[in-house]
């Protein structure tokens, strides 16, 4: 009952102080039409397209969607559109304003925007008030962002690459030295292959001792020949395992030097466009119908708690 008083009181302050509510809506009205209009408020409009990371490396636990945000929200790239797109000029901000860095980049974070969706994409979305900058920013970026990407990893490609490069040059070298001491011993000590040498050797000089007709001459000549892989045969085996070791290193690191150039060489996108950009035609910002419902609410609140005010004085007056 006491609820249904005070609505009734109210309703009554409401009719006798029509006049001036009906004033104060129509003002409050006519002047967040007005402020509300590309008048005073220009129009922003939206461009925006969601793309996927691809061909990126893992640095940490990061996963690659939040690494493409952290390349996105990076300075080079930032710095690299505002300078394109000369930002300073177009977002209006004062040469001579001593907080004129502070005030772009606020500005500039309030138009561009990154957001990971739910499905380990990324939204990226750009406002502006002409549509045609909007859009060419965003696919702008896109291809900024795969530039950017493209050179972080050909530098660590191309530092992989040198190093390679180094490691199969001391291969070559020590490959080369080995072969040079093998046929250095063939030569010398007529050493082929020492196993079956030795083999057929020891057989020949023991055959020829056996052997009443043999000449000491022809004895002594194997055993010479005998003792010559005796005394150097088991470096020659050293130097030949030696060798096989260093190729079979050296093909095991050209491999990956082949891998690591042909990566370096390959084109790569980095961004996966899945809803592409388009050029917006509707505006985004402001929105009209909020700002003039929110006027007028807000101002027919305060009015009416004022005019409830001025009510209840001039009835305790009298």
């Amino acid at each position: 009952m006491k609820k249904y008083f005070e609505n009734d009181e109210l309703l009554s302050i409401a009719w006798r102080w029509k006049k001036q509510l009906i004033l104060v809506f129509l003002v409050t009205f006519t002047l967040s039409v007005i402020i509300s209009s590309s008048w005073v408020i220009a129009p922003k409009y939206k461009s925006f397209a969601r793309v996927y990371p691809s061909n990126l490396k893992s640095y940490s636990e990061e996963s690659y969607s939040e690494q493409m945000l952290q390349l996105l929200e990076s300075d080079v790239i930032r710095d690299k559109l505002v300078k394109e797109f000369n930002l300073e000029n177009h977002y209006e901000i004062e040469p001579d304003d001593e907080h004129r860095i502070d005030q772009l980049y606020k500005t500039y974070n309030e138009n561009v925007t990154f957001n990971k969706t739910k499905f380990e994409s990324v939204e990226i979305s750009v406002r502006d008030i002409s549509p045609d900058t909007a859009h060419k920013m965003l696919n702008r970026l896109i291809e900024v962002y795969n530039e950017q990407v493209k050179i972080i990893q050909d530098t660590q490609l191309k530092e992989a690459v040198h190093t390679l490069e180094g490691v199969l040059k001391n291969k070559e070298q020590a490959m080369d030295t080995l072969e040079a001491q093998i046929n250095y011993l063939r030569k010398k000590y007529n050493l082929l292959d020492y196993k079956s040498q030795v083999k057929n050797i020891s057989k020949e000089y023991y055959r020829l001792l056996a052997r009443p007709g043999a000449t000491t001459e022809r004895i002594n000549k194997v055993k010479k020949v005998l003792d010559n892989l005796t005394t150097k045969g088991s470096e020659f085996e050293r130097l030949v395992a030696l060798l096989e070791g260093v190729r079979a290193e050296y093909t095991k690191i050209k491999i990956e030097y082949d891998s690591q150039f042909k990566e370096l060489a390959r084109e790569k996108q980095y961004a996966n466009v899945i809803v592409k950009g388009y050029r917006s035609d509707k505006k985004v910002y402001p929105i009209r119908w909020l700002i003039i419902s929110i006027s007028v609410a807000s101002s027919m609140l305060m009015a009416f708690g004022l005019i409830s005010f001025i009510d209840r004085i001039n009835r305790l007056s009298k």
